[in-house]
């Protein structure tokens, strides 16, 4: 990071070529442009204040610039090599243009020294050590030409010094830049994982668990046409094996139709194992997104297979509405209910209602007493704000 800075981190290679940082380094930039709008009020201050032409002169060379480019860099997204000829050609203009000036306008040179530091700092910042010590050495060169120009004495050998100082600040911030960006990716990657291990869960608990519960439930035909009975059984199995062996190879088949088609779906299968369910559409909603209709379908699946499971009921109604830009699924039955407060959430309704919910920024409700049944309100917005995945 030393020698290459801040601009390593947007390097091609790498853990860290991500078009996130990449974006993000060239706005290091800030960094300098603040340190040296605080040293231009320093100066100006140690100075005594400039007159009314002469402060209006510092203003047009060195705030006004520095407040554009900042505004430039953030609206553009520009790239590093961008950054670095815009700075350096604005440092080199303006402190000739102010040597140039010097003899007219007193003080104005003593002002330059925020640019040529600041833009020593981009150098170090972006382009590591080594481009910082070219920087410093042609900001030497630099501050040696506009004494020519001005006609005024050499530079003390202190300057060396500041723009040391300026470097090794640049420097202490890529560091801190690295070690931050090294933390939060690990960070990242850790909660992607976690992440990725409870999406894994859920996918076996609403497929593979689901299916093999649906298996061993009695079917109201089962007495009736026992042979007919296993033969669905057998179909079933081989669709849900068909299902999750092509889930594996990630050739997944996509679901055809829309929420109200996919909820009608769902009915019918639910039937088929014993629970009765109307679909009722109480306003049709218009175009929701697929990761809205993936998310209320799955999550009235668990609701209805809790209802098959637990509720002691063999009906059930699923409605459908939407409102103000808020589409709602809700599942309602009139089992034997349970106390909301006295059971904690198990595994499904934790993970394959409120979190999947969750997921697409909506909400997830539960309202069940003892005898009463269950009702189950699942929300969710039609425009999301946010990436899903």
């Amino acid at each position: 990071m030393l020698l290459g800075g801040a601009g390593a981190l947007a390097g091609g290679s790498g853990r860290f070529g991500l078009s996130l940082v990449q974006g993000a380094v060239p706005r290091l930039v800030l960094v300098p442009v603040v340190f040296r709008l605080a040293l231009f009020l320093q100066a100006v201050w140690a100075a005594d204040g400039l007159a009314a032409p002469a402060l209006g002169i510092a203003v047009a060379l060195y705030v006004v610039p520095n407040l554009l480019e900042v505004a430039w860099v953030f609206r553009r997204g520009t790239g590093i090599p961008a950054v670095l000829a815009a700075d350096t050609a604005y440092t080199v203009v303006s402190s000739v243009v102010a040597a140039a000036f010097a003899a007219d306008v007193p003080g104005l040179l003593a002002l330059t020294w925020p640019n040529i530091m600041g833009t020593v700092m981009v150098w170090t910042l972006l382009r590591g050590a080594p481009a910082g010590a070219a920087a410093i050495a042609a900001a030497v060169l630099l501050r040696y030409g506009m004494a020519a120009v001005a006609g005024t004495s050499a530079p003390a050998t202190w300057i060396l010094f500041a723009l040391l100082a300026a470097a090794v600040t640049a420097l202490a911030i890529v560091l801190l830049v690295a070690g931050s960006m090294r933390f939060a990716l690990g960070l990242g990657e850790q909660r992607g994982r976690a992440a990725e291990r409870e999406r894994h869960r859920r996918d076996v608990h609403d497929t593979v668990l689901q299916v093999m519960e649906s298996l061993a439930l009695p079917a109201p035909r089962d007495a009736v046409d026992p042979v007919g009975s296993l033969d669905q059984v057998r179909r079933t199995a081989r669709a849900h094996a068909l299902r999750l062996r092509l889930s594996l190879d990630g050739d997944a088949p996509a679901e055809p139709g829309g929420l109200e088609h996919r909820l009608g779906a769902l009915a019918v299968e639910m039937t088929a194992d014993g629970l009765r369910v109307d679909l009722v559409t109480l306003a049709k909603p218009a175009e929701v997104p697929e990761s809205v209709v993936h998310a209320l379908h799955d999550a009235a699946r668990e609701a209805l297979r809790n209802t098959l499971k637990h509720a002691k009921t063999t009906r059930a109604v699923v409605c459908l509405e939407e409102r103000e830009g808020l589409v709602t699924v809700s599942v309602r039955d009139h089992g034997t209910g349970f106390d909301v407060a006295a059971r904690p959430p198990g595994f499904g309704i934790e993970n394959s209602i409120h979190a999947r919910m969750a997921e697409v920024g909506g909400t997830a409700r539960i309202h069940s007493a003892p005898g009463q049944g269950t009702r189950v309100v699942l929300s969710a917005p039609l425009e999301l704000r946010f990436p899903v995945g």
